[in-house]
């Protein structure tokens, strides 16, 4: 598969989740905007890893999808707690409330 198609999809994918990152205002879009973010670059950084032969970035990919993970449990979490205390999630609440 030619590197251009992948570079293509990653930006598209990119801008789709920066797009819902900054319109949304409900808590769980913007998580799933930030992963789709997040797969978007590990997509690019794996595309260019396969044109050059290199593993050592798909172990460094796998540490990457790792993390989002502990940020998604997080965020879900964090929300979960919102959603229970106020009925509904949104991302104005977060500044009303006291830490």
């Amino acid at each position: 598969m030619n590197i251009i198609y992948i570079l293509f999809l990653s930006m598209i994918l990119f801008t789709i989740g920066i797009y819902g990152v900054t319109t949304s205002k409900v808590g769980m879009k913007v998580i799933i905007s930030l992963e789709i973010v997040l797969n978007a670059a590990l997509l690019d950084v794996v595309g260019v890893a396969t044109l050059y032969y290199s593993t050592s970035v798909v172990v460094f990919a796998l540490f990457v999808i790792a993390i989002g993970v502990i940020e998604s449990t997080v965020g879900i979490a964090i929300f979960t707690l919102i959603s229970k205390k106020y009925g509904k999630i949104n991302i104005s609440l977060l500044r009303d409330i006291k830490w």
